[in-house]
């Protein structure tokens, strides 16, 4: 067994020899740090990386948008979601149509001196017949498509209108009735109606009244939302065709408040819109709208802004899916990702070096789960080396002192 001697005076003088190879090891290490960048720890591509990426050799990844003065705003803003644009606002009132199951009332008046439904009442001793009405119970129309009148019989009701039995009544009494009128009111339906459910306090179906009732009444009438409204997303299927909308756009844009028709489907969805922040920003988070409109320029201040010791101001880039209705505003006619599908790979590229680009940022509208990255500068990455540096080099310098201190006793 080999004893190895405690080290004493001499060992620690001849610690003076390490401060020349332990520096040229530091500085080895930083200068292979410096070449190879893949060892510095990074929190995503380099905005030359993005630039570069953007092409490989057998195809196109995505496009590399400019925003400035040359692509503002209102070419980067997907349509808004609109139910007055697929749906129409509809008309005005309608006349709802009767069917199997709904429960009608009928009201009938004759004139004087008409018996039919009037009596006969003594004026100063003589008989005096007076026009009077007749309210006939609420029925519900049969298999058949009936109900029953009386002194008209039954009376087909099935498809018609209020207002087309309220004739066919009149026309049934005619000879036997002085002037008769007739009230056919539809009194609970269910095939005129909308059903309402999802995040409202109370999931129901409601029957229309052909005064023309809009979304928003039918959602009321069900209690109201439950979610917050920035949170809650209004849809709305129609003979199959399905639209939607956030509640507060709704509230903003009265127009899309549309009347609703019999059939229709109305479901309140709870679905927070966020987008997300990764990089050298004050603050990498998801982050929620809190409103219906945030701009780029809002975004970045939800993010607390760029890092100031990190970011470069060259290398803001936003991500999306972007519509090919909306791609082709400003990418190139000839780009081929415009014919790979309804949704393009685009990156949006800020200079924040640029007033134009501030000017941008206000009119440049987010997206639901848009990524908005900040990519670190070039001096990042050598702050990080000298970190590493230091913290290699820290060890061989406090043997170095040590040493020193060792020598300086002798």
């Amino acid at each position: 067994m080999i004893s190895m001697p405690f080290p004493g005076l001499a060992s620690l003088r001849a610690a003076r020899l390490l401060p020349r190879p332990a520096g040229i090891a530091c500085c080895a290490l930083a200068a292979a740090l410096l070449l190879n960048g893949c060892a510095i720890p990074r929190a995503g591509p380099t905005a030359q990386n993005i630039v570069e990426q953007r092409k490989s050799e057998t195809q196109l990844n995505y496009a590399l948008v400019d925003v400035g003065k040359n692509v503002m705003a209102f070419a980067a803003t997907r349509p808004r979601e609109s139910l007055v644009r697929q749906f129409g606002a509809g008309p005005r009132s309608s006349d709802l149509r009767i069917a199997v199951g709904d429960v009608v009332t009928v009201n009938v008046w004759e004139a004087p001196p008409g018996t039919l439904f009037g009596t006969n009442m003594s004026v100063a001793g003589f008989q005096q017949s007076t026009g009077s009405t007749v309210a006939i119970p609420p029925q519900t129309v049969t298999g058949n498509g009936t109900i029953g009148v009386p002194y008209a019989g039954r009376i087909k009701v099935l498809g018609n209108t209020p207002s087309q039995v309220e004739q066919q009544i009149v026309k049934s009494l005619e000879g036997k009735a002085v002037q008769p009128q007739a009230l056919v009111t539809i009194q609970r339906s269910t095939a005129n109606s909308v059903t309402v459910t999802g995040e409202v306090a109370a999931g129901a179906r409601i029957s229309l009244t052909g005064a023309g009732e809009r979304v928003l009444d039918a959602i009321a009438s069900a209690g109201g939302i439950r979610a917050p409204a920035s949170d809650s997303i209004v849809g709305l299927t129609r003979n199959g065709v399905a639209g939607r909308i956030p509640f507060d756009l709704m509230l903003e844009h009265p127009e899309e408040n549309i009347r609703i028709r019999p059939g229709d489907l109305i479901t309140v969805v709870r679905e927070p819109r966020t987008f997300l922040v990764f990089g050298a920003a004050g603050r990498n988070a998801e982050l929620p709208f809190d409103a219906s409109r945030i701009t780029m320029a809002d975004a970045l201040g939800k993010a607390a802004g760029l890092n100031d010791q990190r970011a470069d101001v060259t290398g803001v880039f936003l991500m999306r899916h972007e519509l090919a209705s909306v791609a082709r505003r400003f990418v190139p006619q000839d780009n081929p990702l415009l014919a790979s599908g309804e949704l393009i790979p685009v990156i949006y590229r800020f200079n924040m070096r640029d007033a134009n680009t501030w000017l941008a940022m206000q009119r440049f509208e987010i997206q639901p789960r848009d990524v908005i990255y900040i990519a670190n500068a070039s001096g990042a990455d050598i702050q990080k080396v000298m970190a590493i540096f230091q913290g290699v080099s820290a060890p061989a310098m406090s043997a170095t002192s040590i040493g020193i201190s060792a020598g300086a006793l002798q």
